[in-house]
């Protein structure tokens, strides 16, 4: 009997659990794209700040160590048959790179997400700039927020708009497409619109029940939506 939650929502899996303990039990998957935490000095701030910054919300998840990264890189490369999109911050995008290349990856320079007037993000939450980066097996050139990409759902997520040009660039319709660290969802909601397959793992209970929620809404709705082309999403890349 698994030590862990599964919930079927159309062709994405769900799973409530902790993803060092689920990855070495999944399939091969066609590819990953994940957002984990990032560096300590991104995040451990957040706790320790005084009183005059006022209340904080709990981040629900720590910084990655670099053994974290290690083992992840690791998993990753066993289980995943084509390419690797992994974000994280400046501190973070060497040392993850270097992991993926040890375990026969060939990754290329970080790719920025560039969203010009994001609020600086002191909370420890994210960097505290406006990029992040995104260590992949290829490189499209970058991408760069537009008008309707403020749309996360929970702090520290990712635009729904961003997820659906990765998913698009980065795996092909019916494609099994995996996130490790799935937060409140966004990749799966990407994969339900894009018409890729999708296996999700979360930790945090909370967030868990906001992706059950968010991927149902977006099968629901999918009929409704467009399919916004890669041209489209790609007017935007640097």
């Amino acid at each position: 009997m698994s030590a862990w939650e599964e919930v079927q929502i159309g062709d994405c899996r769900l799973i409530l659990g902790d993803c060092r303990e689920v990855l070495p039990t999944l399939p091969m998957v066609d590819a990953v794209i994940v957002d984990p935490p990032y560096s300590k000095r991104c995040h451990e701030g957040h706790d320790s700040a005084g009183a005059q910054d006022g209340p904080r919300s709990d981040l629900g998840y720590s910084h990655l160590t670099h053994q974290d990264i290690t083992i992840l890189a690791a998993h990753y490369a066993q289980i995943c048959n084509g390419w690797i999109a992994w974000m994280t911050d400046s501190d973070l995008a060497l040392f993850v790179r270097q992991s993926l290349e040890s375990v026969d990856r060939y990754a290329f320079a970080p790719l920025p997400f560039y969203q010009p007037g994001r609020s600086v993000r002191l909370s420890g939450d994210g960097p505290c700039s406006w990029t992040d980066y995104i260590i992949v097996a290829r490189t499209p050139g970058g991408y760069v927020a537009g008008p309707g990409w403020n749309d996360k759902a929970r702090m520290g997520g990712k635009p729904t708009h961003l997820m659906r040009a990765l998913v698009s660039d980065y795996s092909r319709p019916g494609d099994m497409v995996l996130d490790s660290h799935m937060g409140a969802g966004t990749t799966g909601v990407a994969c339900a619109i894009e018409g890729r397959r999708f296996i999700g793992i979360e930790i945090d209970r909370a967030a868990f029940d906001i992706a059950c929620e968010r991927i149902d809404n977006a099968y629901r709705q999918a009929p409704l939506l467009p399919i916004l082309p890669v041209k489209q999403i790609q007017e935007a890349l640097i």
